[in-house]
């Protein structure tokens, strides 16, 4: 279901990111905008892949990863850190002659096996100094993965953060503008502060674009050697940009227009002010599989401002109309599916009831198709899990996060029929300017990569989407989490109740205890509980999320007790507080399975990071979401009526099934997208450029 944002009548849409650090002295963002675009990487449109390509694709991409030795991709990153460590006792100035040297390799375009070992010693050596520490092997291994267009797995905690430092500064060095791509504004600017001195130190300049920033700010951090930015304020950018500018740019009017034209001067200006990036060269992209396959079930899409829906009325008149039909009666459910579907019985409701309403609901057809979308939102759209209710409107919730989508609609009357259902003002549907898929957004990058705490379960698609092979980085330290055996429970009920049993057990022995859960509604549900057993503790979801940082960095004192939904704290460390290590370290409680195993495997990772000591431990119930959706109802339901099939591992199957059924809709979803864009390239040829 895609999301859109909204731009205003004047063209603004009360987004912009403000700069970070030193702007680059002496730049002219006109010409260098105005002439980027038509001498800017085309890349080639992808192909629709039939049964034996797609073969020899997934063929090519198991090579690609196995190529990624870890014996040859250590000795690799050994030779860097024996030349940084060379370069301990350089003075500044010799250390700064060593940057020139890096530097003009890079613009040069020297990416051979000794340039990229002098630059990422270079960067190491720098980090050292401004940072007080130093790079291990593995963390150079990542880089130099991503360097070669890979997306490095790193576990959570290995330091991917000041990892992206070598690839990112040997990009900027090239001088045609990184991005370095991240979840959340926070994180943005955090990692920009950290490693600004390292850049400073390298002589580049770096940028971040917040979601507050101002057009002005944007294209002043833009403008810089390196950016960082979310994967939304970047798309939706890219999307304004090609709104302001002229749809066929060509390089001979372009110069023409430069020498000789001085009437169009004051057009060119206008336009040129308000595009604010420069191109799309190099990105490296933290939490990628979150970015390139979690969001890429939605494409972008800017519309223009609805306004108040002037057919208010007859969302309402659905809404209530759904009230009086029945499931199973009137019409059929299919949650795996995601849709709802009239049956002849609530045809003939809907026709006698006809008869009553005004002549708008004379015609079948139209009265079907609202009835249905009503039934949809009073159905598979819920109240503080797929949206909450705030300030009189209602906001879609991220169900991979957790998080606000602020500004964006459901498309196709949804968003109104949800409103209607809540008793809320409808506005009007947003007309679409402008619309691109993450897929075909990110295959514009001439250079990618990124790097993930988890990414092998999506190996595939990384490969066959954006022909990134995932390389497995080993960690520093061993891992000394363990996992428990998951608890099946017959109902949510009881599986929260085990689950505040669980914890306030935990708390008496001081142990620190981060409480996933799937939903708002979830989180709130087990913050009561808590309060009934007087157990201090925090809770962090879409509503309150305020402190979200704060709160997931003090998740490992000890004691500590953190109700958290998916937004747990990605990217953020949880540091075990005194005496927490000797206790068994942080537990981590999923209180349900996720579509992904991903998912889960992201939540376990706020455990057990640079060889602490931790525990992972699963329940879950039959009437969790996961196994309602999965279709296979069966096998549920004998497993809720036979102790003896739950003691075999029956319930391991239910759950695995349902996994991979999610994951494959998902996946699904995501083909659908990118044939869409093979549809609208070959539709309009003039698509992105």
């Amino acid at each position: 279901m895609a999301v859109r944002a909204t731009v205003k009548p004047d063209g603004s849409d009360g987004e912009g990111g403000g700069g970070f650090a030193a702007a680059t002295s002496g730049s002219d963002p006109f010409n260098t905008q105005r002439l980027w675009r038509p001498f800017s990487y085309r890349p080639k449109r992808p192909r629709e892949l039939k049964e034996l390509d797609r073969y020899n694709e997934s063929v090519i991409g198991a090579v690609q990863r196995v190529f990624w030795a870890h014996r040859r991709l250590r000795a690799s990153a050994q030779a860097v850190v024996k030349l940084s460590d060379s370069m301990m006792h350089h003075s500044e100035s010799a250390l700064d002659e060593q940057i020139d040297l890096a530097r003009e390799s890079a613009r040069r375009g020297r990416r051979d096996h000794e340039a990229r070992t002098h630059a990422f010693a270079v960067v190491r050596e720098a980090v050292r100094r401004t940072l007080g520490f130093r790079l291990f092997v593995e963390q150079v291994m990542g880089a130099w993965v991503m360097e070669d267009g890979c997306l490095a797995e790193m576990a959570t905690g290995e330091g991917k953060t000041v990892t992206a430092c070598l690839t990112a500064a040997v990009q900027g060095w090239m001088g045609y503008g990184a991005h370095v791509v991240t979840v959340n504004d926070y994180l943005a600017r955090r990692d920009a502060e950290l490693n600004g001195p390292v850049y400073k130190r390298l002589g580049l300049s770096v940028g971040v674009v917040q979601d507050s920033s101002l057009p002005a700010e944007r294209l002043e951090a833009y403008s810089r050697d390196i950016t960082y930015i979310t994967d939304q304020q970047l798309i939706f950018d890219y999307l304004r940009d090609k709104l302001h500018a002229p749809l066929q740019p060509r390089v001979s009017s372009l110069l023409l227009d430069e020498v000789t034209d001085t009437s169009m001067a004051g057009q060119r200006e206008l336009w040129t002010s308000r595009i604010v990036q420069r191109g799309l060269y190099a990105a490296t992209i933290d939490e990628a599989d979150s970015v390139l396959i979690d969001q890429a079930t939605t494409p972008a899409i800017i519309g223009s401002e609805g306004g108040e829906d002037k057919a208010a009325e007859y969302y309402f008149t659905a809404a209530d109309l759904a009230m009086n039909l029945r499931p199973g009666e009137h019409y059929i459910v299919d949650v795996p599916q995601h849709r709802v579907d009239l049956n002849d019985e609530g045809l003939s409701k809907l026709d006698d009831i006809a008869d009553s309403l005004p002549p708008f609901w004379a015609g079948p057809r139209r009265r079907a198709e609202l009835v249905t979308q009503a039934l949809v939102a009073k159905e598979l759209f819920h109240n503080e899990d797929h949206y909450i209710v705030r300030d009189g409107d209602v906001h879609i919730v991220d169900p991979q996060t957790g998080r606000i989508l602020d500004g964006r609609q459901w498309q196709l009357g949804l968003h109104q029929a949800v409103q209607a259902k809540e008793g809320l003002k409808v506005t009007g549907a947003r007309e679409t300017m402008a619309r691109i898929s993450y897929q075909r957004f990110f295959q514009s990058y001439r250079r990618l990569s990124g790097m993930t705490g988890t990414a092998w379960e999506v190996r595939k698609e990384m490969w066959s989407i954006y022909k990134l092979p995932v390389v497995r980085i080993p960690t520093h330290k061993p891992m000394i989490r363990k996992h428990a055996p998951d608890r099946v429970f017959l109902n949510r009920d009881a599986k929260f109740k085990a689950v505040a049993d669980r914890v306030a057990e935990l708390n008496r022995q001081g142990r620190p205890v981060l409480v996933g859960t799937r939903s708002v509604d979830a989180s709130e549900a087990m913050d009561r509980l808590l309060e009934e057993r007087n157990i201090s503790h925090r809770v962090l979801n879409a509503v309150r999320h305020e402190q979200e940082a704060a709160i997931v960095a003090s998740a490992g004192k000890p004691g500590a007790v953190t109700v958290a939904t998916n937004m747990a704290g990605r990217g953020t460390d949880i540091i075990l507080g005194k005496g927490v290590s000797d206790l068994g370290g942080l537990v981590v409680i999923a209180t349900e399975r996720h579509e992904s195993g991903r998912i889960d495997r992201q939540l376990f990772g706020r455990a057990g990071r640079q060889g602490d000591p931790g525990l992972a431990e699963v329940y879950k119930s039959l009437d969790d979401a996961l196994i309602t959706q999965s279709g296979i109802k069966p096998l549920a339901r004998l497993l809720r009526r036979s102790p003896l099939a739950r003691r075999i591992g029956l319930d391991r199957f239910l759950w695995w099934h349902a996994q991979r059924a999610a994951s494959r809709r998902q996946a699904l979803s995501r083909q659908m997208i990118a044939k869409s864009d093979l549809w609208f390239d070959r539709a309009m040829y003039f698509e992105n450029r």
